[in-house]
């Protein structure tokens, strides 16, 4: 097997035709299978699913998980649950995300992006990424990013200031060999997923638009404000150092933003006005996070600490966004 395309649903029964259309009628040399996660759909998502099974049996097989009524999940650690499920039966030799929500804009794309990674000057990368079309409900499209060169990039190249949503990567299956470790694999989300392979490889970027990434009204990250984005993007930062803790310096200039915004709004920081981030970071030990949650009970010293983290950081951020603006004059992004 080839290729394994990996898709989570749950309750998107208008998305999911076209989502599934546009990864069957991708045209490849070779055989791929289309592994569909449910996450306990409702709305008649897992029917129509279980007609693409049945037509396509020997390429589509469906998993499904359980939901209690009335019982409250959190959105991240299902989602993870669901895409490590899907990961754990995998049979191809590369594997791809895909919400399903979302679709391909191209029917070459997996193709494409198999042939990037066979050549041999490219072994040293792990996985190839493209750009993305976002999508928006009144019709309107942009590039997700602005990056017009094709080329490879590092970690540190791509960790202070770039952002590819998981949908637009196809990665070598090394799960098996190089399984993420414990919170990685609980909050296994887009920046998790990229972080945990390139501690494997670089990325392999195109610039073409192969995938639309679709921007749903009242989405779960656009329903929460801006205090609790920056809180949930700590849990993120603890993640990464469990991954690497030498990778702190990139860590603190990715989510210098977010930080700043926590720091210089401290003193409204609470387990209320964090939560649910306050409460899984304590539940699950992520001691970053807890300390930048608990900033305004901290010691003349903590703060001290936490001002210089606040300075080295900016100065990073800026230095970064100043050799991204060089490289787009040079025409090297």
């Amino acid at each position: 097997m080839e290729v394994s395309v990996l898709i989570t649903t749950y309750n998107i029964k208008e998305y999911i035709v076209q989502t599934m259309e546009s990864v069957l009628s991708q045209k490849m040399e070779s055989s791929y299978e289309v592994l569909v996660g449910d996450d306990g759909s409702d709305d008649g998502t897992r029917e129509i699913l279980s007609e693409y099974e049945r037509k396509y049996p020997d390429q589509v097989k469906v998993y499904s998980m359980e939901r209690e009524a009335g019982r409250e999940y959190n959105r991240v650690e299902r989602s993870a649950a669901n895409r490590l499920n899907l990961l754990q039966k995998a049979e191809g030799k590369y594997c791809t995300f895909l919400d399903g929500d979302d679709y391909y804009m191209t029917d070459n794309r997996l193709q494409r992006m198999v042939e990037v990674l066979e050549r041999p000057e490219n072994k040293d990368c792990i996985m190839c990424a493209h750009n993305l079309m976002m999508v928006y409900p009144d019709g309107g499209q942009t590039p997700l990013l602005r990056a017009k060169k094709e080329r490879k990039i590092s970690m540190k190249q791509y960790w202070k200031l770039m952002f590819v949503q998981s949908n637009a990567i196809l990665f070598r299956n090394r799960f098996h060999e190089v399984p993420p470790p414990p919170h990685c694999a609980r909050y296994f989300d887009d920046n998790n997923i990229t972080y945990w392979l390139f501690q494997m490889g670089k990325m392999y970027y195109l610039p073409e638009c192969m995938g639309a990434y679709r921007q749903v009204a009242g989405s779960s990250w656009n329903g929460i404000d801006r205090l609790k984005k920056a809180a949930s993007n700590m849990i993120g930062y603890s993640v990464e150092l469990e991954l690497n803790p030498k990778g702190r310096g990139l860590s603190n200039i990715r989510h210098y933003p977010d930080y700043a915004y926590l720091f210089r709004h401290r003193k409204e920081i609470d387990q209320k006005s964090c939560d649910p981030f306050y409460s899984t970071a304590v539940q699950n030990q992520l001691p970053e996070a807890i300390k930048v949650y608990q900033m305004k009970e901290c010691s003349g010293m903590q703060y001290l600490g936490f001002g210089l983290r606040y300075l080295t950081s900016m100065c990073g951020y800026g230095f970064a966004r100043l050799e991204r603006t060089l490289r787009k004059i040079t025409g090297r992004y």
